[in-house]
């Protein structure tokens, strides 16, 4: 009997945290560079060398990327049988003799190199052509930082960034990464410190500087919003965030491009509100905006 088999939900819980954890890293790397300014130092100037620092937690972060499309890989796996997930002979499981259970984590599983073609195999639906040349292709740049001190490997921060969140969308479409990502600054220890008042603040912080890094076509497929049109005032961020501060992030972009429309759409929330179009009491020369949240008595062009 083997007991403490693991479930598709068990895989999938791990394989997203570890990759909050590298776009964490990522995440962190790029405020702490837009802070520049507020210590006197010119971003511009510093930024090659900067990144060069960096590189060390830049491989990590793919690594660590990689670690979690392996479990999530898993995940889809186990979903058809987690015993699929047993690799050696059987003359290598452990002994069924010794009349106990036997933990499933004693079993050697499937290596990173297998659990494609397994997938493949035994599922109705294949990854695309395109999903595994990336996922090789991450796996090879692991297996150099990982088993070698390789110094002409030089992976950039972008890399990181624009291979997570193909690869979270192509395995979850439906699923939100912004929602994944603020529900992991939710449970990062230090929303015990005082953190979770101003997790509205950093997940829309980070993310309008990472959308701002995304091409037009990455912004539309990642994040369903298009760069072209102007931006707004999350109704629901806004009102969460933590005004002590200065929050100026705006993210939320309307449905269409009708002067009419009275939908919008935020990308951290993943929601969308309604709202009227109505001129803000401001004077005009201050706002000339004319999108109001009813909800929160704001308008969200200047956030009065």
């Amino acid at each position: 009997m083997i007991s403490n088999i693991p479930t598709h939900e068990d895989f999938y819980k791990t394989g997203k945290e570890l990759l909050v954890f590298s776009w964490d890293i990522v995440a962190k790397l790029l405020l702490n560079l837009d802070d520049a300014e507020y210590f006197g130092v010119d971003p511009e100037e510093v930024s090659e060398e900067y990144w060069s620092l960096a590189s060390r937690q830049i491989n990590t972060a793919l690594a660590i990327t990689q670690q979690g499309i392996e479990f999530l890989l898993k995940g889809r796996i186990c979903e058809i049988s987690p015993y699929l997930l047993i690799s050696d002979t059987p003359s290598k499981w452990p002994s069924p003799y010794d009349y106990e259970s036997i933990e499933f984590s004693k079993f050697r599983t499937l290596d990173a190199q297998d659990l494609i073609r397994v997938l493949d195999t035994f599922s109705d639906q294949k990854l695309d052509v395109s999903f595994v040349q990336k996922f090789n292709d991450l796996r090879e740049k692991r297996n150099v930082i990982m088993h070698s001190l390789s110094t002409s490997l030089d992976v950039q921060f972008s890399e990181v960034i624009e291979s997570l969140l193909y690869m979270h969308s192509t395995l979850f479409p439906s699923e939100s990464w912004a929602k994944i990502r603020k529900e992991g600054l939710s449970n990062h220890p230090n929303s015990e410190l005082g953190s979770s008042d101003f997790i509205s603040n950093e997940i829309c912080r980070e993310l309008s500087i990472i959308i701002d890094l995304l091409t037009p076509a990455q912004a539309k497929k990642y994040f369903k919003i298009d760069k072209g049109r102007r931006a707004y005032f999350c109704p629901e961020c806004h009102y969460e965030a933590n005004h002590d501060v200065d929050f100026e992030f705006k993210l939320a972009r309307l449905t269409s491009r009708d002067v009419s429309c009275s939908s919008l759409y935020c990308p951290v929330c993943d929601s969308v509100y309604e709202v009227s179009r109505n001129d803000c009491s401001e004077d005009k020369e201050v706002c000339p905006g004319n999108v109001i949240s009813d909800t929160y008595s704001i308008c969200l062009t200047c956030g009065h």
